[in-house]
């Protein structure tokens, strides 16, 4: 038996047979020796047809990353796409893969497969920044919902007014963000071959249910985390509030196993 990981977000899913539907039409995502050259190509390709450019972060393992993959191509999402993106998808392995890619745009690291990034190929600036978490469960996002989603977007990234403490306070966001995604990292360190056993192989390794949840559930509350605080220091700002001091979440210590 193949086992079903039931993720809190991300990706639910490993192996096309543990996959309710056995549809293998978003098998998309293709190992790639320089992930940042497809981005690269595909962002002058954006410029040069006055397009946004879609970036997806995914892997054939994920249910999650196949369901998009494929809806990309279906009808109407497709006619949306094909107006209006320029859409690379990217192979992100078993988590060894594409964080540079990811680190460019948006983040520190991956939180989610797939993730979904809308570049502004003018400034590279994101233009979905505070909307780009849901596509972790795209399984369960409708056609309605994706075409409303792809339609609704701006064309260009948004333009944020900046200020001295405003800039602290988004540094101060960032390096806690980037502790936090250290410890993303080693957990991918440990359960990415794991990972890989279950799914070339189909045995799953001892603790790996338990593992793969309690890592689901960690790096799935981060970014939401992150973008509220982010919004919560606009505001405070813009409402002429001093000497802000912002109250960072406290998350539960790993096993020791990692």
């Amino acid at each position: 038996m193949i086992l079903l990981i039931t993720g809190l977000l991300g990706c639910a899913a490993v192996n096309g047979e543990a996959d309710d539907s056995h549809d293998r039409s978003g098998d998309l995502y293709a190992a790639s020796p320089n992930p940042m050259a497809q981005v690269d190509v595909a962002l002058d390709r954006a410029l040069e047809n006055n397009k946004l450019l879609l970036i997806v972060l995914g892997a054939n393992w994920c249910h999650d990353s196949r369901a998009l993959a494929a809806r990309l191509g279906e009808a109407p999402l497709d006619g949306v796409i094909e107006q209006r993106y320029e859409t690379v998808l990217v192979d992100v392995g078993y988590y060894e893969s594409g964080m540079d890619v990811v680190q460019r745009f948006a983040a520190p690291i991956i939180y989610a497969t797939p993730t979904v990034l809308v570049v502004d190929p003018q400034t590279e600036l994101l233009v979905n920044a505070f909307n780009r978490h849901q596509w972790g469960n795209a399984h369960n996002i409708s056609m309605d919902e994706s075409v409303a989603y792809f339609s609704d977007l701006p064309d260009r990234a948004p333009t944020l007014e900046s200020s001295a403490q405003l800039d602290r306070l988004m540094a101060e966001i960032d390096a806690h963000e980037a502790m936090l995604a250290e410890r993303v990292a080693s957990a991918y360190a440990y359960i990415g071959p794991r990972l890989k056993q279950l799914d070339q192989d189909g045995r799953a390794p001892d603790n790996f249910d338990q593992d793969w949840k309690a890592i689901a559930e960690f790096r799935n509350a981060i970014p939401g985390d992150m973008d509220a605080l982010r919004r919560q220091a606009m505001q405070r700002v813009a409402d002429g509030e001093q000497d802000i001091v912002l109250q960072f979440p406290d998350y539960p210590e790993f096993t020791a196993r990692w």
